[in-house]
């Protein structure tokens, strides 16, 4: 029981750590200033971060401040200089440099080409049910990385509920055409095991079976829009189905924490009748 104690405690403190940098990574986030939120030692805070979540506290300012400067870059008009501040590196030739080693491509070339996305063909299947457990997530879409973030701490740390086979699975409620980001609501989720129950700040959901279309995304999450694109204006349309009104999901084939954002791979599954 003390064991069991130490490691919720440990989770506990570890998730107010990833709720602050996702929530200010504008600011320096300055490692002893985390270690303080941790309300622990800098050594031990260092190796219990790295133990439940998979990677060191600055990789995951990393990662996420680059994912931010990807989609800025896509759907801004900041230059690239404001962008490179944004994600505090000291020089636009700094975040360059970095930029390219994460997503293969320089951060102009990704602006004015943005397209490492591949995309298989797109297949209609029929699916059995799925039974999940979840977080709720509410704001954009895009954002939702950052519940995926402590949904696998939580995970990490209740014994026999993550496999090195777990893959994120995100349905999205809301559809973005038709409310405003901020009211967008969504689940960031993942398979329930066999006798498992949702633990504090979970829920259990269900994803109904039947035929879905379903369409593999190979590429940065950021540039999803261009295969829903495809999905919707044209698969759509020329195949005389038609959605059934169920929640959309998508599947996480692969890590983002160890894959390069080009070799992500994202299976978007749309419901049909």
């Amino acid at each position: 029981m003390a064991q069991e104690t130490r490691v919720t405690a440990h989770k506990e403190r570890i998730d107010r750590v990833v709720a602050h940098i996702h929530e200010n990574l504008d600011a320096p986030l300055d490692m002893e200033v985390l270690g303080e939120i941790a309300c622990l030692s800098p050594d031990h805070w260092h190796r219990i971060y790295r133990e439940i979540m998979g990677e060191t506290a600055s990789q995951t300012i990393r990662r996420r401040r680059l994912w931010r400067a990807a989609h800025q870059l896509l759907n801004s008009t900041d230059s690239i200089g404001q962008i490179a501040v944004a994600a505090h590196y000291g020089s636009t030739a700094a975040f360059t440099r970095a930029f390219t080693n994460q997503y293969g491509t320089s951060p102009s070339l990704y602006r004015s080409k943005g397209k490492t996305t591949q995309m298989t063909n797109i297949e209609k299947r029929s699916i059995d049910p799925i039974e999940l457990i979840g977080m709720d997530h509410k704001g954009p879409h895009y954002e939702i990385g950052r519940t995926f973030d402590r949904l696998f701490a939580w995970a990490s740390t209740t014994n026999g509920m993550l496999t090195p086979e777990t893959k994120g699975i995100a349905i999205f409620f809301d559809d973005p055409t038709q409310k405003p980001p901020e009211e967008l609501t969504s689940l960031a989720a993942i398979p329930r095991p066999d006798g498992k129950k949702p633990g504090e700040g979970t829920r259990a959901y269900t994803i109904p079976g039947g035929p879905h279309a379903i369409a593999r995304h190979v590429g940065p999450y950021t540039e999803l829009a261009r295969t829903y694109t495809e999905l919707f204006q044209n698969w759509l349309p020329a195949s005389g189905e038609e959605r059934n009104g169920a929640p959309l999901f998508e599947i996480n084939m692969n890590d983002p924490k160890t894959t390069a954002p080009s070799h992500l791979i994202t299976d978007i599954y749309v419901p049909l009748k």
